[in-house]
């Protein structure tokens, strides 16, 4: 008999308590379950659990609610906060008092065993909880129930109240300034100043004085002594956008500030200090820029510790009523719940949005005038733009780079499980080629087959083996 302290799960949904029981029990853990956050903590007192899974809904008490308390009853045990739905408000809340991970239902079994395994092979390092007063909800688009969004708000979590620098990632549009500003927000410098800059959009020859600031004489028109960003932003966050686009030079001065914390005024030989979070963002694939020696390796690695990639609005299009209601509302557009149909919203989804957000936003903005107030149709939108070709360079390199995030995480797995990649790669990616294509050829087999350039018989059983019904 396992007489070791169990895993706690506290879920009020019977179905969810079943399967995590069934995967922690394989895993040689003891597990008992809870269907509310009051039974939860008279369990957690009597066994001291070695884990806690606690989803957010519960019939009285929530579970961010009544996260301290858990805490306080299983003194070290790491707690997962798991929910029906996240956003971002949600997801910090549970880091910043004290959650070790979060999961958003529905999530994979593996995936959540993966989390398991994580928490439980380190003590909790989160702080005690910390009072944070309430946030306002974001005007800007950072909104989303997909699964990639979720991903996305999970990572903000738990990377803000850090002094990590973060590398964001994604095409134009799709929210990489909001991701930093949510960071800068959540951290414990949200009460030091935030200062975004794009050095594409400097002069060259000013960028560095820009960043580091200059003295009196230290060129032509370097009248009195300045200061510059990050003197400016002390205690506080810098953004760095399409890092990509930094000199070489600067690339240099830039990686002595992330390593040693300090700087020189351009001209000056006296360094100073920089107390400074540094966030970059970019559009462009940096693997490439550093092996065509446009990017220094040392400085991609010291900024991409931590990587959070904004997928495309064409792979999260579950997202677009979501956030054209958002816009709506923020508009105060007076129809705003019920401006967008089922059929406009279906007419909406099918177009690229090569502009991303973005695109979508100022699309609604347009719509919204031509309607002045009555609910909107396809004909007030301005003309989709054309789509990305599948061929190019920004094109090959997000596919690029999705792979390798996921390559990553495959390559850990394999080390505990030694499940072929490729097989892992093929189960991954294929479902989504094949839905897509069915898609298009609304459920034409033969058509279907053809585009792909396989056999008929093989669809088929492709379809088969995923579950696919076309």
């Amino acid at each position: 008999m396992n007489t070791a302290a169990p895993v706690l799960v506290v879920d009020d949904e019977p179905s969810i308590c079943w399967a995590l029981e069934k995967m922690l029990t394989q895993e040689g853990h003891r597990v008992v379950t809870a269907s509310s956050a009051e039974e939860g903590l008279r369990l957690a007192a009597e066994h001291r659990p070695v884990m806690v899974i606690l989803d957010v809904r519960l019939p009285k008490e929530d579970g961010i609610t009544a996260l301290p308390k858990f805490l306080s009853a299983t003194g070290d045990a790491p707690v997962i906060i798991i929910t029906a739905f996240g956003d971002l408000e949600t997801a910090v809340a549970a880091v910043k008092n004290g959650a070790t991970d979060y999961l958003t239902k529905p999530f994979k079994l593996e995936d959540a065993l993966r989390t398991c395994r994580q928490a439980l092979r380190k003590s909790r390092t989160v702080a005690a909880p910390v009072q944070t007063q309430p946030m306002a909800t974001d005007n800007a688009a950072l909104v989303g129930g997909s699964p990639a969004m979720q991903q996305v708000f999970r990572q903000i979590a738990l990377v803000a109240d850090s002094d990590l620098s973060v590398l964001i990632t994604g095409e134009t549009g799709t929210g990489k300034e909001l991701v930093a500003a949510a960071i800068h927000r959540h951290s414990r410098r949200a009460d030091k100043p935030y200062l975004p800059i794009a050095p594409v959009a400097l002069n060259t020859d000013l960028i560095e004085s820009e960043l580091f600031g200059h003295i009196k004489g230290a060129f032509t028109g370097a009248v009195d002594d300045r200061p510059g960003l990050f003197e400016r932003a002390e205690g506080g966050t810098v953004l760095l956008d399409e890092i990509g686009d930094l000199p070489i030079g600067t690339q240099v001065k830039l990686l002595r500030v992330l390593e040693q914390g300090e700087y020189c005024r351009v001209g000056d030989i006296q360094p100073r200090q920089a107390d400074v979070r540094i966030l970059a963002a970019t559009n462009s694939d940096l693997h490439q820029a550093v092996g065509d020696g446009e990017f220094r390796e040392d400085l991609f690695h010291r900024l991409s510790g931590v990587q959070i990639h904004l997928p495309p609005l064409r792979e999260r299009t579950e997202d677009i009523g979501v956030l054209c209601h958002h816009f709506l509302h923020a508009m105060n557009y007076p129809a705003a719940e019920t401006a967008i149909d089922s059929a406009l919203l279906a007419e909406l989804v099918k177009r690229p949005w090569s502009g991303n957000v973005r695109e979508l936003k100022n699309a609604v903005g347009h719509a919204a005038v031509v309607a002045r107030g009555r609910s909107l149709a396809i004909g007030d939108f301005p003309p989709p733009k054309p789509g990305r070709d599948p061929a190019s360079p920004s094109t090959r390199a997000s596919v690029d780079h999705a792979v390798r995030e996921w390559a990553g995480e495959a390559i850990a797995r394999w080390e505990e499980q030694g499940e072929p990649l490729h097989a892992q790669f093929l189960t991954a990616a294929e479902p989504a080629l094949l839905r897509r294509v069915l898609e298009h050829t609304g459920g034409n087999r033969a058509k279907a087959a053809e585009m792909l350039g396989i056999h008929r018989g093989t669809l088929r059983d492709r379809l088969r083996a995923y579950g696919i019904d076309d």
